[in-house]
C-alpha cells in the first residue's frame, strides 16, 4: 500500500504537460495546450491540457482528469500502478512490502504477462553480450550490419540460443508460468523454445515496456521461416504497433515528421546515422491504429520503402491511410533493389539525407505526374489511372485541401477543372454511401459532394442535459472548484470557500442535485474542521460521478488567452480567474434568484387554487416569505424579486 503522503508528494510533484507530451503532440494556446485526442480519432484538435489546474480534458470524446487518472486511461494500470509509474519518472521513492514471488503470481493477467517479457528481454540480452554463442553469432551479425553497441542497447536488441528448451527452462526455474510462457508465444504449444537461433528485436509500447519480439533467423540451412513474431495476446496486438515508435516520439515530435520505413533494421541503422524520427510498419500492411498512432505526434509523414516493384506497391498502399486521416503523406522511391538500411550504408548518412531531401515527393502530385508523364499518349489507360487517382482525393477529408489537390492535378493532367471535380463529386458519394452500408441512408440534396467532410465515427455528445432548476447549483459548484483557495478582499481578507457560504450559508440542503449537494457538504464539513478542500480533492475522487463533474467544470475550451503576455490589457473586466470574488458573488446570486422565482410560484399557485377559508392562512404565510425574502436581498445586498 502506498502511504497517503507519498500520494499527495507525486500528484503535488508531477506536471501534467510534462506526463501528456509523452503521448501526445501539444502545442502552446494561451494558458493552455492543446492536441489530437489519444483516446479517439479525430481531425481537429479537441483534446486541452491545463498546466494551471494540472488538467486535462477533451471536449470531443469527454475523458479528463489529472496525470494520475490519464496514465491509468492510456497505459491501462490500476490507481497504484499508475501512482508508481509516475513516482518513478520523478525519481520519488515509494516505501512498501516488497512482493513476493508468490504475490507476482496472483497480479492481474496483463502485468504478469509484461513482467514475463521483461524477464525475456532481459535474458535475450543476456545470452547476446554474455555467452560465447550470442557473441559469435548473434552480436557479430549486428555489427556487420554496421551496429554499435550503443543503437543495440537503445533498442534492447538480443540473440536466443540453440538450446530447445534452454530458455523455457530457466524461465520455468524463476517461477513463471509455462501456460503464460505459451501464451505470449516464448515457447511453442509442443513445450519448445520459440525463437531459438535467432536474434531477437523487442516491441515496446509508448511508456517503454516490452510487449512482444520479433526474431530473424540467421542460418541458411534451416528451413523455416525467417521472421517469427509473437502472437497476439492481451499486451500485444501488431496492428497497434510500429516498431521504434517509444524510441523515436521524441524526434518525431521535435521535428514534426515521421519516417516510415518497413524492417526492423531499416529503423536501427537510420536511427544510428542521425534520422531518429523514424518507425517501421515491420513488414505488415499499414493500419489505421497504426496511422493514428503517428497521428498522436505529427501530421506529417515521409514514406520510403524499398526501390523494387514490391517496395513501390508497400508504399502505394498505405498512402490511402494517410488521407482518410487527414495527414500529409509523402513518398520517396530509393533506386532499384536498395532499402533504406543498406543504401544509407552505402552512401552514408549526409548523403541519404540529401537523397530524401531530393526527392521526397506529396503522393497524390507523384501519382498525377507519373500518370502523365507515361501515359500521355494512353488514353485508355490514363483514364483508369486517373479514376484511381480520384478515388485518393476522394479520401481527403479537408474541403479546402481537397480543392487545391483538384486545382494541382487538373494542371499536370491537362483536363478541365470542373471534369475533374465531377469524378470525385462521385468518388465521394460512393465514400458516404459506403460509410453509410449498414446504417440508415440520409436523403441526399442537390450538393457537391467533393466539398462535404466524411465523418469516420458517429458524433459524440459531450456531457449532460442540465435540468435548468439545477443550473444554478451546478455554478456554484464550478465557482468552488475555481476559487475556493484564492483571497476574497471583502471586509476580511477570508478563502473564497469562507465567501461562498458566507452568501450561501446553508441553504445547499435545498439543493435538487444530489452530486452538487454532497460536493457542498463536503466543503462544508473540511471548512468546519478549519481546512479547504483543493480543487484536486475532488479531481482525484473516489466517487466517479464527482470526479468526472469536477473535470468539466475546471476545463473550458473558451478560457482566457495570455493577452497580458502578448502587451493586451481586457480594458472592461478581467478575467474569471482574476475576478472571483464577483465570479462567486454572482453565481449565489443567480441561484437565490431561481430558487426565490420558483418558491413565489409555487405560493401564488397555492393560494389560486386553495378554498376560501384557507386563502387568508396562505396569503399570510405568503406576506412573511415575502418579508425573508427581502431579509435576504438586504443582507446579500442585491435585489432578488
Amino acid at each position: 500500500m502506498i502511504p497517503p503522503q507519498t500520494i499527495d508528494q507525486i500528484k503535488s510533484t508531477v506536471k501534467i504537460e510534462e506526463v501528456i507530451d509523452e503521448y501526445v503532440n501539444l502545442k502552446r494556446r494561451g494558458v493552455n495546450m492543446i492536441g489530437l485526442c489519444p483516446f479517439h480519432n479525430e481531425k481537429t484538435p479537441s483534446f486541452t491540457v491545463s498546466p494551471s489546474k494540472n488538467l486535462y480534458k477533451c471536449f470531443g470524446c469527454g475523458k479528463g482528469g489529472d496525470a494520475v487518472n490519464f496514465i491509468m486511461e492510456h497505459e491501462h494500470l490500476s490507481y497504484p500502478e499508475a501512482l508508481r509509474h509516475l513516482a518513478q519518472r520523478y525519481g520519488i521513492e515509494i516505501e512498501e512490502v516488497k512482493k513476493d514471488d508468490s504475490q507476482i503470481r496472483e497480479k492481474q493477467e496483463r502485468q504478469s504477462l509484461m513482467l514475463i517479457n521483461d524477464y525475456a528481454k532481459d535474458f535475450f540480452i543476456d545470452q547476446l553480450f554474455n555467452t560465447d554463442e550470442g557473441r559469435s553469432i548473434g552480436l557479430s551479425y549486428f555489427k556487420h550490419r554496421g551496429l554499435i553497441e550503443s543503437t543495440i542497447n537503445t533498442f534492447e536488441l538480443g540473440y536466443s540460443p540453440r538450446g530447445r528448451t534452454y530458455f523455457k527452462d530457466k524461465a520455468l526455474k524463476a517461477g513463471y508460468s509455462e501456460e503464460k510462457l505459451k501464451t505470449l508465444g516464448l515457447i511453442s504449444q509442443s513445450g519448445y523454445d520459440f525463437y531459438r537461433e535467432r536474434v531477437i528485436f523487442p516491441f515496446h509500447n509508448l511508456s517503454g515496456k516490452v510487449i512482444g519480439f520479433g526474431g530473424r533467423i540467421l542460418s541458411d540451412k534451416i528451413k523455416t521461416a525467417k521472421y517469427l513474431n509473437s502472437p497476439e495476446s492481451e499486451i500485444y496486438n501488431k496492428r497497434k504497433t510500429l516498431y521504434g515508435l517509444f524510441q523515436s516520439k521524441t524526434d518525431i515530435r521535435r521535428q514534426d515528421q515521421c519516417v516510415l520505413v518497413e524492417g526492423y533494421t531499416d529503423v536501427l541503422s537510420l536511427y544510428q546515422n542521425g534520422v531518429k524520427n523514424v518507425v517501421a510498419s515491420s513488414g505488415t500492411s499499414l493500419t489505421q491504429e497504426q496511422v493514428r498512432l503517428i497521428k498522436r505526434f505529427t501530421l506529417n509523414v515521409l514514406v520510403i520503402y524499398d526501390g523494387d516493384q514490391a517496395g513501390q506497391n508497400a508504399a502505394l498502399r498505405g498512402m490511402d491511410i494517410f488521407l482518410e486521416n487527414n495527414l500529409n503523406a509523402k513518398v520517396v522511391v530509393l533506386p532499384d533493389n536498395a532499402d533504406p538500411d543498406s543504401y544509407i550504408r552505402e552512401v552514408g548518412a549526409q548523403a541519404f539525407k540529401d537523397f530524401i531531401e531530393e526527392n521526397s515527393q506529396d503522393f497524390i502530385l507523384r501519382i498525377a505526374n507519373n500518370i502523365q508523364r507515361t501515359l500521355s499518349h494512353d488514353p485508355v489507360n490514363k483514364s483508369i489511372q486517373i479514376k484511381e487517382l480520384v478515388k485518393s482525393i476522394a479520401k481527403i477529408g479537408d474541403q479546402l485541401k481537397r480543392s487545391l489537390y483538384i486545382k494541382e492535378c487538373t494542371d499536370i493532367l491537362d483536363l478541365t477543372e470542373a471534369s475533374l471535380i465531377k469524378e470525385v463529386n462521385r468518388a465521394v458519394k460512393g465514400e458516404i454511401n459506403s460509410k453509410m452500408k449498414y446504417q440508415e441512408r440520409p436523403q441526399y440534396d442537390d450538393v457537391n459532394y467533393a466539398n462535404r467532410q466524411v465523418s469516420e465515427e458517429p458524433t459524440q455528445t459531450v456531457g449532460v442535459k442540465i435540468d435548468n432548476e439545477q443550473y444554478q447549483e451546478r455554478d456554484i459548484v464550478r465557482a468552488l472548484l475555481h476559487h475556493a483557495e484564492k483571497i476574497c478582499p471583502t471586509e476580511e481578507d477570508i478563502s473564497g470557500v469562507d465567501y461562498a457560504f458566507s452568501l450561501l450559508g446553508e441553504h445547499y440542503d435545498h439543493f435538487i442535485n444530489e452530486t452538487y449537494r454532497n460536493i457542498l457538504s463536503e466543503y462544508a464539513k473540511a471548512l468546519e474542521n478549519g481546512q479547504i478542500l483543493s480543487s484536486q480533492h475532488f479531481t482525484s475522487h473516489r466517487d466517479e460521478s464527482v470526479r468526472r463533474l469536477s473535470v468539466d467544470l475546471l476545463s473550458d475550451p473558451n478560457s482566457y488567452a495570455n493577452w497580458s503576455d502578448r502587451g493586451v490589457e481586457l480594458q472592461t473586466q478581467k478575467p474569471i480567474d482574476e475576478n472571483h470574488e464577483k465570479d462567486i458573488y454572482q453565481a449565489v446570486m443567480r441561484y437565490f434568484l431561481r430558487f426565490y422565482k420558483n418558491q413565489d410560484k409555487i405560493w401564488r399557485e397555492r393560494i389560486i387554487s386553495c378554498s376560501e377559508e384557507d386563502r387568508i392562512v396562505y396569503l399570510t404565510a405568503y406576506k412573511k416569505f415575502k418579508d425573508e425574502v427581502r431579509e435576504h436581498a438586504v443582507k446579500l445586498n442585491a435585489v432578488l424579486l
